[in-house]
């Protein structure tokens, strides 16, 4: 069983239609890393911290110049340029948070030379809406930034997403879903 984030925005775009429990999905995963740090230690791993984020550990099996793949026992991109230490081989450990991948890897990034197969079938065994209380703070420029209070961090579950409806648009959710194959 893992976890994964997706925000309404990218079911409005229509890169995917709104999930159900129940059903199979097919998307790969991207991560977002919160500290990670190169390991001694050869074996993946990959343990669920709360929500969508993990403490992993696991191989770097790709290395792009704005990407970079990593496999703790599932493989998982970012589309961002990788650390400059970081070489193709490396073992790597730290905390990440999980989301379903926007569309970088379907529409572009799996034609890239060498890049592996990253979108599994997934069946999709719960979904929780999260109902974490905004708060408001003002950036450097003035302007009004709204961030999740992670200090309150709530969901609820549900049948499945309303990308349109939840959270007046603005839903953000968590699929608990197995793999399958």
């Amino acid at each position: 069983m893992l976890c994964a984030s997706i925000h309404s925005w990218i079911i409005q775009d229509g890169n995917y239609g709104d999930f159900r429990v129940g059903e199979q999905a097919k998307f790969a995963l991207e991560f977002y890393p919160q500290t990670l740090k190169a390991s001694k230690f050869r074996e993946a791993s990959v343990e669920c911290i709360q929500a969508s984020r993990y403490r992993i550990r696991g191989q770097v099996i790709y290395v792009g110049r704005s990407v970079w793949v990593i496999d703790f026992g599932v493989m998982a991109y970012q589309n961002h340029e990788p650390p400059t230490t970081t070489r193709k081989g490396d073992w790597i450990e730290g905390e990440v948070d999980l989301g379903i991948d926007p569309f970088f890897y379907f529409e572009e990034l799996h034609l890239l030379p060498g890049m592996p197969a990253l979108q599994y079938e997934w069946r999709i065994k719960a979904i929780f809406l999260e109902t974490t209380p905004w708060l408001s703070r003002k950036d450097e420029f003035g302007r009004t930034i709204r961030l999740r209070d992670e200090q309150h961090q709530s969901f609820v579950e549900v049948a499945e997403t309303n990308a349109w409806s939840d959270n007046e648009g603005d839903g953000q959710y968590v699929l608990e879903c197995d793999r399958i194959g």
